[in-house]
């Protein structure tokens, strides 16, 4: 077997490699850590903006142009079953280089496209390599850090993360409004370019070459071996079903907001910023309250006011007050309640794997984007004036995620004493 991180008896011995640096520097390097994992919002929400222009522009129809977010977000999702592997191999920043020069190179080719058949094409390899920044940032995270100590620099991590639907959006618009939409795709293109500086001059890499893999099909058969470690994949999909419930609120949110209480776009922008706040502010609190309360409570915690928020939005979808407020506050604390479970829920996830955190990151990320992509469409079945679909996305995935999360810790706790 190679050289793996099959032990985890130093995860409370870890030495952080920011420690050793400058206030200054260690603040850049949180910074290109979060915009990594921003990646998976800054391909989809600078991008919205230009649908309409890119239908007119290329002489096709919305449903096909759709097909370029559907064929970005499974470049999103498949591109992490690779790059875990063969980080837990080569290192992080071999990959994150790598990863970093394939999404520049293709961020310029979408914006060159000649037809929306390329684009789609271009948008699949500009999610894969997307995704190298969605798993190694996770990864490095877990070489550097553990226990409460991956608490608090996850949640700092979402602070950044949770910023991008907020100021995607806007970012789009604003580049739309002053020229086409080709200049997206080079202000991606530019945004990797200075990724990739910063990753080369700032970020080391975290994973000794004492503990990689001596081949890459070791990580690859240990991927597969993750998939059979029961405590760590239940686990993993307790938080998958959090996910599958916040990408459910993401495909329904405007219809709820729009079509049925009225609002403007630009009205539901702002409450989609308000909730995008909100969730960076639980990531922090659950952060500060890891060490006092312990990460399983505060992920117990969130699950259970997650289930009552869904409960709470099936009796509203039914009842159908005139007025949006229950229905806002409703899907605020659900949302809200994301951050801080995905924050404290990671390091318990990371801490039950028994083999490398790239491989187990990439299964992490590829079974959240799972669930999103199965539960998201459920939201339309009974049209786009019904809140119920929605409300019992979010009831389904609040009570898996808690029933889930408790049978994981148990046989995370029984394998520890066999």
């Amino acid at each position: 077997m190679g050289k793996t991180e099959n032990t985890l008896s130093d995860q409370t011995t870890k030495v952080a490699l920011v420690d050793t640096l400058s206030k200054t520097d260690k603040i850049l390097y949180i910074v290109i850590l979060g915009m990594l994992t921003a990646f998976g919002p800054i391909c989809t929400d600078i991008y919205l903006p230009a649908l309409p222009a890119i239908t007119q522009d290329l002489l096709t129809d919305p449903s096909t142009v759709q097909l370029s977010l559907t064929s970005s977000f499974l470049g999103l999702a498949i591109g992490q079953i690779f790059v875990g592997p063969i980080s837990d191999a080569y290192g992080r920043k071999g990959p994150l280089l790598a990863s970093l020069i394939l999404f520049t190179l293709t961020s310029a080719g979408c914006a060159l496209a000649p037809n929306i058949w390329v684009l789609i094409v271009l948008r699949f390899f500009q999610g894969f390599a997307g995704s190298g920044g969605l798993v190694l940032s996770r990864s490095m995270a877990c070489d550097m850090f553990s226990a409460d100590k991956l608490t608090r620099f996850m949640a700092m991590l979402m602070t950044i993360n949770s910023l991008a639907p907020i100021f995607g959006p806007i970012i789009g618009s604003f580049i739309i409004s002053v020229g086409s939409w080709h200049l997206l795709f080079w202000f991606l293109a530019l945004w990797g370019v200075m990724l990739f500086l910063a990753s080369t001059f700032k970020v080391q890499d975290t994973l000794s070459v004492e503990k990689r893999e001596a081949h890459l099909k070791e990580a690859i058969f240990d991927m597969f071996r993750q998939l059979v470690n029961k405590p760590f994949l239940i686990l993993c999909l307790s938080m998958a079903f959090i996910m599958g419930g916040f990408f459910s609120y993401l495909a329904a949110s405007p219809f709820v907001f729009q079509s049925i209480y009225g609002y403007s776009a630009f009205g539901y922008s702002i409450i989609f910023a308000i909730n995008a706040f909100i969730i960076s502010l639980c990531a922090q609190l659950s952060g500060r309250l890891s060490r006092r309360l312990g990460d399983p409570l505060i992920v117990k915690i969130s699950c259970s006011v997650m289930l009552l928020s869904a409960m709470a939005m099936i009796f509203i979808a039914l009842i159908k007050p005139q007025s949006s407020i229950p229905a806002f506050v409703a899907l605020t604390c659900f949302v809200a309640l994301l951050g801080a479970s995905q924050t404290s829920g990671f390091g318990i996830v990371m801490s039950a794997r028994t083999g490398g955190a790239g491989s187990a990151s990439g299964i992490f990320g590829v079974l959240g984007f799972l669930l999103g992509a199965l539960m998201s469409p459920l939201v339309g079945l009974l049209g786009e004036t019904s809140m119920l679909p929605l409300a019992l996305c979010m009831f389904i995935s609040a009570l898996f995620s808690y029933i889930l999360f408790v049978l994981g810790l148990k046989l995370k706790q029984s394998s520890k004493t066999k």
